[in-house]
């Protein structure tokens, strides 16, 4: 049903993109705005729902929503091709944090990765659909948040609002700290508006401290607020790493266009 979602599916590379137009779609001259969602195996069908139900109570306007996911047929396969995707530098991941990726491919593919999707996959979809390339909004979740993290610091016009939850910013020895430093002294400018979350049950993944990780990173993109940057963070009570997403998606997006 159109009011629900109409849902078209490409396959480019072994991913996989979901286009989820909103009701009504083409009847309007305007380009929409677009939520796009990396991790889309457990995030597209969330934040289509959130986006139908924000909509209808008239906090959000009518979006078109991009997941991208991977074309496999395990779980597992899903886990190995997003930690080597989402991460920026070739490192060892601590097997206290996922054991089940300490033989996956080669990580750091991070770079290739963005290019992909912000030279290949949406300029392709942007001639495709009526989106407009100024209103694009990049939802990510642990390693993709850390993804959104690396793209927000490296490539901050791609997107002008970022809901990136429980971001893995423990990668690398925190390398991403060290990229948000060389980029200050650069001048580089973040860009847009970056709602952070972690769950608040997150204190200690492993030896891994996410709270305490995601409240440092937003302490140091605060320092950089300006007329065209803005941060918050959001702890969630009660959340867990792997619950997390529902409401960060619901919290974010409010947060993001009120």
């Amino acid at each position: 049903m159109l009011w629900q979602h109409e849902i078209h599916r490409y396959e480019l590379l072994g991913r996989t993109l979901q286009i989820a137009l909103p009701e009504g779609y083409g009847s309007r001259a305007e380009p929409y705005p677009a939520l796009v969602c990396l991790d889309a195996q457990w995030t597209f069908g969330t934040v289509c729902d959130v986006a139908l139900n924000l909509g209808l109570a008239r906090l959000l306007p009518r979006v078109i929503v991009i997941g991208v996911g991977w074309t496999a047929s395990s779980a597992r396969e899903v886990v190995h091709a997003r930690a080597a995707a989402y991460t920026p530098t070739s490192a060892a991941i601590p097997s206290s944090v996922a054991r089940s990726m300490a033989e996956a491919p080669v990580f750091g593919q991070g770079p290739a990765f963005q290019h992909w999707l912000l030279d290949e996959a949406l300029p392709a979809m942007h001639a495709r659909y009526p989106i407009d390339p100024s209103q694009q909004t990049l939802i990510g979740h642990s390693l993709s948040g850390l993804f959104g993290l690396y793209t927000l610091l490296t490539r901050p016009q791609s997107f002008t609002r970022w809901l990136l939850a429980s971001p893995s910013s423990w990668w690398d020895s925190k390398m991403i700290f060290d990229l948000e430093a060389g980029n200050a002294s650069d001048g580089l400018r973040p860009n847009g508006r970056v709602f952070l979350s972690v769950g608040s049950e997150e204190a200690l993944i492993g030896e891994i401290p996410m709270v305490a990780n995601t409240q440092l990173m937003f302490e140091r993109l605060s320092r950089r607020r300006s007329a065209d940057f803005d941060t918050t963070l959001t702890i969630l009570e009660g959340e867990m790493h792997h619950s997390t997403i529902p409401a960060a998606v619901s919290q974010g997006l409010r947060w993001l266009y009120r």
